[in-house]
């Protein structure tokens, strides 16, 4: 965006109304990209990481999110991944809550 001098010596932004049917077309085009997915299966990795981690089930403590690795093996074992990812598990661990199911 471009400033302008005022008359008081101040500078002001000039608003560029004319970018905002770009960002429109972008938006639209990426969420239409993912729209068919919203009601899609679990597929690959996702039963391993989503239905079956007893991290995101909450059969487990919620100590063990932050000691085991994304597919709920604990960090020290030979077999981990080391893929560390807490935050993604609560949020996993939160969607039924939400009226969300992990196991459909």
């Amino acid at each position: 965006m471009k400033r302008k001098p005022t008359a008081g010596g101040q500078e002001t932004e000039k608003k560029d109304s004319s970018s905002w049917p770009l960002y429109s077309l972008v938006s639209t085009v990426a969420a239409a990209c993912y729209f068919n997915g919203l009601n899609g299966d679990f597929v690959h990795d996702d039963i391993p990481a989503v239905t079956l981690n007893k991290d995101v089930l909450a059969i487990n403590s919620l100590i063990h999110v932050f000691k085991n690795d994304f597919w709920g093996t604990p960090m020290s074992d030979l077999y981990s991944h080391k893929s560390y990812r807490p935050f993604t598990i609560l949020t996993f661990r939160r969607l039924p809550r939400r009226g969300l199911r992990c196991d459909e």
